[in-house]
């Protein structure tokens, strides 16, 4: 089918040269379509013209009456194509989307209430388009379709329908033609975006739309959208782009092929050499932005002139210039992409010369133009009547005209502008334009067909927005591109009076110097005298904290000695007795003759087992005092239970018992002052039960590791420490005991072992706990000791 269509199209070009397509329409649908003084006019029939422009078709409009009859011719193939909708039946075969329109709903403006979207409303429409949309969503709903704008306005003002569903540009415009704007409002509900194809029977007939579609350059669009939509805000085309969608054959040659590129070394501001030998411009940003959508292998070749460009192209040396205009010459040895931007072609005179409209107002002016410049071939072909003198160059051009040796030069506006600003010639100005415009293509060489189609939908996906940036960035570029020399002398005269400034300045500061010199002198003589004082101050300070820290330690270890001697009372008393006990007992037996030889033995075995436990107490209590000050490696719960075995006479005497774990953990430091901080601590809990009778008593032991660290807990069940001094209590002398029973340095000294010795810490706290199903209050105090010290 495809084959028959091709050699159809094949049998039309035999005949004429340009195929004609007809395209339906509805001449009330404005601003879209509509009749103007019995011509079809409006927004969709000037892109069906921009169509067949750039595809070399002709169009023959076909009036459909009415939306339904103008659909329909298109159904019964009377005509090719109905011009613009969404496809809502199954017969219809779309084009790609060219156009999107929103719809909405619409109420009578004096309805001032907020209108919502209830059950059994009554709903008019223009056509059958958005019957489904409006029952899909709206199934109570009645909907009734009118043949015009007029009959819909008339039936909501009679209030025989509550609404209007309808493109709101379309509606909104034919209430405006037609005086009746006041009368309707939309509302933000149901509104839908539609994007506008052609319509056709045949997929033959949409693809030849599209692909003649993309031919067309945004800017003609977008200008063409301008004329007929005055909010900016709804121009659809100023974001337009197309997805690139390549063939299997263009993905393929893109992968197959590096891309040689034809680069102009200075053609300021479209394509030249930066600094860095990169291509730079207006021009070589857009091809850079197509190449990386495209991902092309390229490589980039500069040349000095563009005749030498033009010749790589036609000797097939480079495949492409980005960055020209195509000539009827040109096409003689290559083809070109679609325009990608479009601009003037302006006239450049001195600045008290008035507007220029036309180039016809100074065909009889000496004119200067660029020698086979893009621009001076245009105005050789469209004005062949017009003597010009060619330059080498557009600084040259420039210059002739700022020495009235010529009265205009001639090129494309952005060239003229950047020129102006580089070079500096504040005496020209663009007075006008020529009434030309210059399209900016890619030249590609003859033999590069499939190029041509990968460029025009890459430029098809490139926004007018996008594009805008680009040359908005090259249109405002500064120079500095004179000396000025006013503002030379302001700044010698600031920096003249700067330096006066700075001279009677340091003559000020020397004088000053002078004075301050012979003060400092006298301050120095006065400060080494005090710092003679101070000296004397410190010393003897010092040796004071030093006598005070002896005192303290001698203080902390008598008491510890007064502590052990009650301990070893403690300890001996029992061993003691019982020698007593059993040498009485003995001796009465001997006495009176009952004395066996099994009772003297077993007597003896109790007096010498007595007599070693009160010789291995002795050793204790001396290792205890030992002067011992080397760091061991110690098992702290070897510690724990050699301070126990201390006070185990104290415990037993006061029935409290010890509860601890049996963590094996070995720490680094001092063994015998560390069983001393426990010493000091588990005595302080014995003194706190004093006040406790016929209650239970514990003091719990715990050890642990926790993040590298030795953790150990000793709390009691004493009832805690007062609120108003447990912060007071590591004070030394601070005792809240009978000056008799305490000196106050215990904890003090403690708190100095485990900071100083052991650079740990030791905090205290009142902690609550559960017991044995008993609830418990008491001090806390917790050692911490770095373990990797």
């Amino acid at each position: 089918m495809k084959l028959l269509f091709i050699l159809f199209l094949l049998i039309i070009n035999a005949h004429t040269k340009e195929p004609i397509f007809k395209v339906s329409y509805d001449p009330n649908y404005a601003p879209f379509s509509y009749k103007q003084e019995e011509k079809e006019a409006g927004l969709y029939i000037d892109i069906w013209k921009l169509w067949a422009k750039y595809n070399n078709y002709k169009i023959e409009f076909v009036d459909g009456q009415l939306w339904d009859e103008a659909i329909n011719l298109a159904k019964e193939e009377k005509v090719d194509f109905f011009l613009g909708t969404n496809v809502y039946e199954n017969w219809m075969i779309d084009s790609d989307f060219f156009y999107e329109t929103s719809s909405s709903f619409f109420v009578l403006t004096k309805n001032l209430t907020p209108f919502e979207l209830t059950t059994n409303l009554k709903i008019g429409l223009i056509s059958n388009a958005y019957k489904e949309l409006i029952l899909e969503n709206l199934p109570t709903a009645t909907v009734k379709v009118y043949e015009d704008y007029k009959d819909i306005i008339e039936a909501l003002k009679n209030q025989e329908i509550d609404l209007i569903y309808e493109d709101k540009l379309g509606f909104e415009y034919y209430t405006v033609q037609n005086n009746q704007f006041h009368l309707i409002k939309p509302l933000n509900k149901l509104v839908k975006k539609t994007k506008v194809q052609a319509i056709t029977s045949s997929k033959e007939k949409a693809e030849i739309f599209s692909k003649g579609f993309l031919k067309i350059p945004i800017n003609e669009l977008l200008s063409v959208e301008k004329k007929w939509i005055l909010n900016e805000n709804e121009h659809y085309y100023q974001n337009f782009k197309y997805q690139i969608n390549l063939t299997s054959e263009e993905i393929e040659f893109i992968k197959n092929n590096k891309i040689k590129v034809s680069i102009s070394n200075a053609w300021e501001p479209f394509t030249f050499k930066s600094k860095n030998n990169e291509a730079i411009g207006i021009s070589s940003e857009y091809w850079n932005l197509i190449s990386k959508k495209l991902d092309l292998q390229i490589e980039n070749i500069f040349f000095e002139t563009f005749n030498q460009q033009i010749e790589s192209i036609k000797n097939k040396e480079t495949d492409l210039i980005y960055s020209t205009a195509d000539t009827p010459q040109r096409k003689e040895f290559s083809i070109f992409s679609k325009e990608y931007a479009n601009f003037p072609i302006s006239i450049v005179t001195k600045k008290d010369e008035n507007f220029i409209e036309n180039i016809s107002f100074i065909k009889n002016k000496k004119i200067a133009i660029g020698n086979n410049f893009t621009a001076h071939n245009i105005l050789k072909n469209n004005h062949p009547e017009i003597t010009l003198i060619p330059v080498n160059s557009v600084k040259e051009g420039l210059e002739l005209v700022s020495k009235n040796k010529v009265y205009a030069f001639i090129d494309i506006q952005p060239v003229l502008l950047y020129n102006i600003l580089k070079y500096g010639f504040d005496d020209l100005k663009v007075s006008g334009n020529t009434g030309l415009n210059f399209s900016l293509k890619f030249m590609i060489r003859d033999d590069y067909p499939i190029l041509e189609s990968i460029l025009n939908k890459a430029i098809s996906s490139v926004s007018y927005n996008e594009l805008n940036t680009i040359i908005n960035k090259w249109n405002n570029v500064q120079f500095q591109t004179s000396f000025d020399y006013d503002v030379f002398w302001k700044i010698t005269l600031a920096i003249f009076i700067i330096l006066l400034a700075f001279i009677y300045r340091n003559f000020t500061l020397k004088n000053l110097n002078r004075t301050l010199k012979i003060k400092v002198e006298e301050k120095t003589k006065q400060l080494s005298e005090m710092n003679k004082n101070l000296e004397n101050l410190v010393e003897k300070k010092t040796r004071e904290l030093i006598q005070k820290e002896t005192i303290l330690n001698q203080q902390s270890k008598m008491a510890a000695m007064g502590e052990m001697i009650e301990n070893i009372a403690h300890q001996w008393r029992q061993p003691l007795s019982v020698i007593s006990t059993v040498a009485t007992g003995a001796k009465l037996k001997k006495d009176l003759n009952l004395l066996s030889d099994s009772e003297f033995y077993e007597t003896m075995e109790i007096i010498n087992n007595s007599s070693q436990h009160l010789s291995n107490t002795i050793d204790d209590f001396r290792n205890f005092f030992s002067n011992d000050k080397e760091v061991i490696s110690f098992d702290v719960n070897e510690a724990i239970n050699k301070a126990l075995s201390l006070v185990t006479s104290k415990l037993k005497n006061r029935d409290i018992q010890i509860i601890k774990s049996k963590d094996e953990i070995t720490v680094l430091g001092l063994k015998n002052e560390f069983i001393q901080v426990i010493l000091n601590i588990i005595n302080n809990a014995i003194d706190a039960f004093e006040t406790l009778k016929d209650s239970d008593k514990y003091i719990f032991i715990n050890s642990y590791k926790e993040n590298e660290n030795l953790i150990l807990t000793i709390k009691d069940n004493a009832g805690g420490i007062k609120e108003e001094i447990i912060n007071r209590i590591f004070e030394p002398y601070f005792t809240t005991k009978h000056k008799s029973q305490g000196t106050g340095i215990g904890l003090y000294m403690s708190l100095e072992i485990i900071k100083k010795h052991m650079h740990g810490e030791l905090l205290v706290s009142n902690k609550e706990y559960i017991y044995n199903n008993n609830k418990c209050k008491g001090a806390e105090f917790k050692i911490i000791i770095p373990l990797n010290q």
